[in-house]
């Protein structure tokens, strides 16, 4: 079995979350290492609940497989595309500014959202489907477990604030990044 069918998940085809985690690590300290920047963008499919309760899971599935092959379109060659978690989704980006990491993100957003479903099943149309993102850069000498919290507070912002949108660590209430900084 080779090393990316391991950490694959078999739903997606994406990396799983043990991947992520070790992928993150060695990012961060190639970013220390070589002085480069690291950004990192989580996603989330939004209202993915009702979504799953209304259509079923393997309509649900069907979706989180769509989101996964957009993700993974637009990230670039050395970007990692990863389940993070259910319908949470995040793509690690070695040598890359928050501003491209953003306009990566948005690319993605436009594309989901642009997207007409159809459930296999039945060819019935189920519409659009949004997801919401945000994004942080890695600042040295943090944690990973800091920049993945930066990086979550940027999504749940997104979510607070209408959903299918795009939030970076700049737009953070000052207290809130002064937080996270420490």
């Amino acid at each position: 079995m080779n090393e990316t069918a391991r950490f694959s998940v078999a739903l997606t085809g994406i990396a799983n979350r043990k991947l992520f985690d070790e992928t993150l690590r060695l990012r961060k300290d190639e970013a220390d290492a070589e002085k480069t920047e690291l950004a990192l963008v989580l996603g989330d499919i939004d209202h993915f609940k009702s979504f799953n309760d209304t259509w079923g899971h393997q309509t649900g599935d069907q979706v989180i497989r769509f989101v996964a092959s957009t993700l993974t379109k637009f990230a670039l060659p050395d970007h990692l595309v990863a389940r993070y978690g259910g319908e949470e989704f995040a793509i690690v980006m070695p040598r890359t500014s928050l501003k491209d990491a953003a306009r990566i993100a948005d690319q993605i957003r436009t594309a989901i959202e642009a997207k007409r479903l159809v459930r296999r099943s039945t060819n019935e149309t189920i519409g659009a489907v949004t997801v919401s993102f945000g994004a942080a850069t890695y600042a040295t000498g943090e944690t990973v477990g800091t920049l993945i919290t930066r990086a979550d507070e940027c999504l749940y912002m997104s979510k607070r604030n209408g959903r299918n949108r795009v939030t970076l660590e700049t737009q953070l209430p000052p207290i809130v990044a002064a937080t996270h900084a420490a």
